[in-house]
């Protein structure tokens, strides 16, 4: 054995650690637009030591691997895709990495264009007589990322399958229907369009076409009294009803 070298010194025994880094492209710092049925991407170059464990999180919920949405991740980067986007896609997207060194996120807002969701129920029925009747309800919650233009209003006898139109292009939302059939029972329904589509519809319950009158019950108690020779007094009590 030769003589020792030199002493290194206290050396503190420790581990090596990075708090986590996510670098994305600044298009994501702005609401990302896409339009219904096209690819949402969100893609990041993620850093730290060790290797941080990656999550994504849309809305405050964990995201779930299905049909159209795939997440892949690397020591390097992450990337969410979600195919076939519908409305339901809109909202925040929040990616977050975490390791023994801290955690660190980031948001992702995403907006896709889309055909209105339906008006707001219910769709209220007003003024039923024999012929007509007077329809109303809200606007759409989600309008689709644009402005709803006009409404389609239909209608339904509820014994046939096919819709009429009553209205093409109604500008409020509220409408007068008239031109029903006597005693037949309806189904109405209204639907949103914006710039990329007609909505989904509200429909109402059934109403028959009826008057909310109707021809009053019969008088009763009807009694003959004060009788002559040439005359005599009709008494009675009013019908129980009246027909409305």
């Amino acid at each position: 054995f030769s003589e020792p070298s030199e002493s290194t010194g206290p050396v503190t025994v420790k581990d090596d650690v990075d708090a986590p880094r996510i670098m994305m492209d600044v298009k994501f710092r702005d609401v990302v637009v896409v339009k219904a049925g096209e690819i949402l991407k969100i893609n990041a170059d993620i850093a730290g030591r060790p290797s941080p464990v990656v999550s994504w999180t849309k809305d405050g919920k964990e995201i779930e691997e299905k049909a159209r949405v795939e997440i892949v991740s690397t020591d390097h980067t992450t990337a969410i895709t979600v195919k076939d986007c519908i409305r339901r896609d809109s909202g925040q997207y929040v990616l977050t990495l975490q390791n023994v060194a801290g955690t660190r996120s980031l948001a992702v807002n995403c907006k896709v264009l889309d055909r209105p969701g339906p008006p707001a129920g219910p769709l209220e029925i007003t003024g039923l007589t024999a012929e007509k009747c007077h329809l109303s309800w809200g606007p759409p919650q989600e309008n689709g990322g644009a402005e709803i233009d006009h409404y389609i209003v239909e209608k339904r006898e509820t014994s046939r399958i096919a819709w009429t139109l009553c209205e093409s292009e109604h500008p409020t939302t509220s409408c007068k229907v008239t031109k029903l059939l006597r005693g037949n029972e309806y189904i109405f329904r209204v639907m949103g369009v914006n710039k990329y589509g007609v909505g989904e519809p509200l429909e109402s319950h059934a109403v028959k076409a009826q008057d909310p009158f109707t021809i009053p019950s019969p008088p009763t108690s009807l009694e003959i009294t004060s009788v002559t020779k040439d005359s005599m007094t009709l008494c009675w009590a009013r019908p129980e009803s009246d027909g409305g």
